[in-house]
């Protein structure tokens, strides 16, 4: 009796041993499949439709879209553009909007790797569909040739605010524009420019709750250009003043005539401290 009692505890024994491997592996197999989908990326675009901003220029922005922007975009991530116009902020629709479907994530202890490959192909394929339906919409809504009055920027930003308040995901914006405000009460070509405009402005944006909360965003600005360059530096000090204020992490090197330094980092404040000199300071050679 006592011998059969010792191997059933000898064979339990040596049950166990045989189960650990199992167990970790498993154990293993379940961490690795709850482990956080890649963080995606939520860019935002707007695009300068006012007089100041002619055909030409939208043809280089979709240029930098369709080129740079729309093959860099991840499974998971969002991309949105919105015009700069007249009535930025009371008729604000999106022209082109649309999410990435997220690739399936593999569990090697529950997934069946036929099942799990299909869906991988058919995500894919919905990824490609969603790009070349991307370029399309994008081609359709910047070949327009509407224009408006005014350029209202600051509008622009409080709307990008709102898009990026309730988003988890890596936040980008991008601002096809020359940067000239012109919505009253502000002409940024006619108003004269001296050493208090910059802190005055932003004292009066401030004042008025004008000036968004874009911490954690990052910025990049195209088609920067103005009648001269003293215009054109004064105005540049004042957006990198205003970013600043906002919390934004706009670079000197990517407010430019062109989209440069694209694509973003991961974290964009890895290249904050950077040097160099502005490129809205450079001149057009710069780009």
């Amino acid at each position: 009796m006592r011998n059969r009692q010792v191997a059933r505890q000898r064979m339990a024994l040596l049950l166990g041993l045989l189960a650990l491997p199992i167990l970790a592996l498993a154990a293993g197999c379940t961490r690795s499949s709850q482990a956080a989908a890649p963080r995606g990326t939520a860019v935002v675009v707007f695009v300068d439709f006012s007089d100041s901003v002619g055909g030409n220029d939208r043809v280089g922005f979709k240029r930098e879209i369709e080129k740079q922007i729309l093959p860099w975009l991840q499974p998971g991530d969002s991309f949105l553009i919105a015009p700069i116009h007249d009535k930025t902020l009371t008729e604000f629709r999106p022209l082109v909007e649309a999410d990435l479907p997220q690739r399936p994530q593999f569990n090697g202890w529950l997934n069946n790797v036929m099942k799990y490959t299909r869906e991988a192909r058919e995500t894919e394929a919905r990824i490609a569909q969603v790009k070349e339906s991307l370029r399309t919409q994008t081609a359709a809504a910047l070949g327009r040739h509407s224009q408006a009055r005014y350029t209202d920027i600051f509008s622009s930003l409080l709307l990008a605010e709102k898009l990026f308040s309730a988003d988890s995901r890596n936040k980008v914006l991008i601002l096809m524009s020359d940067m000239i405000e012109d919505y009253p009460p502000y002409a940024f070509d006619k108003m004269p420019w001296t050493a208090t405009t910059t802190p005055k402005l932003l004292a009066e944006l401030d004042a008025k709750r004008a000036i968004p909360d874009l911490r954690g965003v990052c910025v990049y600005v195209s088609g920067v250009s103005a009648p001269t360059a003293d215009l054109a530096n004064n105005i540049g000090r004042f957006w990198e003043a205003y970013f600043r204020k906002a919390g934004a992490d706009l670079h000197p090197s990517r407010y430019a005539h062109v989209l440069l330094h694209w694509p973003p980092p991961t974290s964009c404040r890895q290249d904050h401290r950077a040097g160099g000199t502005p490129s809205w300071m450079a001149g057009p050679a710069a780009s």
